[in-house]
């Protein structure tokens, strides 16, 4: 399984940061350069902004190289991602990811969640869940090579932000696919730890804008669908946050 890392030519500091991190899980790890907003947006595609389009962009690059791979299985990260210690054996082998997976998430946002009551060990301390619910986030997640194909197919226009398109309930696109939570998390973005001084020099991006009332309600009514689809509604549990394990 490939895991591939988006980075721009100018954030050199971000390419050190990620290449110590793979290091020190013993994994390889290929670089993709992503799309810079700094040069302007390709593409016009409101009401994403400039960031958001390259983002997405960068995002897709990655989902063809999977799409056109001859692995099962790839890694997408962005290049302020922080692993866990013993994160390693899950991005070298997609042994453990059941067949009727299309994504799998393996960050967490320490946001409330809610997830299928079902738990599948697949070592090491770690287990997988169904996510049902909302969980947005794109810096590290696993795909399979046909939901590679699904994507690339369902966003040759952008309409959400790429990480509402894969986990939040409220797009098609999510609401369509059968996904995964790890969890503990083994890897989270480096500026949402409580240690500053982990990586002072990565900056969270654009905030993420607050949902109106009529948002929230069309957010929720998209979740219960989702649920019905899956066969979920009965099942889930909302926990707190999914945990990241630091040591």
């Amino acid at each position: 399984m490939r895991s591939l890392v988006i980075n721009l030519d100018r954030s050199v500091d971000r390419l050190a940061h990620v290449t110590q991190q793979f290091a020190r899980v013993g994994v390889d790890f290929e670089r993709v350069v992503g799309v810079d907003a700094a040069n302007g947006s390709p593409v016009s595609a409101p009401p994403l902004t400039t960031t958001e389009v390259c983002c997405f962009l960068s995002h897709r690059l990655c989902w063809r190289m999977i799409a056109d791979g001859g692995d099962s299985h790839g890694a997408v990260f962005e290049d302020d991602i922080v692993f866990a210690p013993d994160a390693g054996p899950l991005l070298t082998d997609a042994g453990w990811i059941p067949r009727d997976a299309d994504v799998v998430k393996l960050e967490t946002f320490f946001v409330p969640v809610r997830l299928g009551r079902r738990r599948m060990d697949v070592g090491n301390g770690y287990s997988l869940v169904r996510l049902v619910g909302q969980h947005v986030g794109a810096a590290g997640y696993i795909l399979s090579r046909q939901a590679a194909q699904t994507l690339l197919r369902r966003t040759t226009h952008l309409k959400a932000a790429v990480d509402n398109v894969l986990f939040s309930p409220t797009t098609t696109t999510c609401s369509r696919s059968t996904i995964y939570q790890v969890t503990p998390a083994p890897c989270v973005q480096a500026h949402r730890l409580s240690d500053d001084n982990l990586l002072a020099s990565l900056q969270p991006g654009p905030s993420e804008s607050r949902k109106s009332f009529v948002d929230r309600i069309g957010a929720e009514a998209s979740r219960t669908l989702a649920h019905f689809r899956n066969g979920t509604l009965f099942g889930t549990d909302k926990v707190d946050a999914v945990e990241f394990r630091r040591a």
